[in-house]
């Protein structure tokens, strides 16, 4: 596929992004999309892919504060 001007519609720099935030996205750990992407560190996923996974630090919090409630059932 092709735009108007010619230029390919995708690209193999445009499929690899959408792949690494999809699987962000979608909640999958970023140590191993960064694993799949061949990055040497994974300070390089989280330089650009970081912005993508902010519910993870809503989600740890959520579990932490289930898990030490008294009572709770995860306790």
């Amino acid at each position: 596929m092709v735009n108007p001007d010619g230029s390919p519609k995708y690209t193999p720099h445009g499929l690899r992004h959408f792949f690494a935030s999809t699987a962000l996205a979608h909640g999958i750990p970023i140590h191993e999309v960064s694993r799949w992407l061949g990055h040497k560190s994974i300070k390089t996923t989280v330089d650009v892919y970081g912005h993508l996974v902010p519910a993870s630090w809503d989600r740890c919090r959520t579990v932490m504060q289930t898990a030490l409630r008294p009572g709770s059932p995860t306790a």
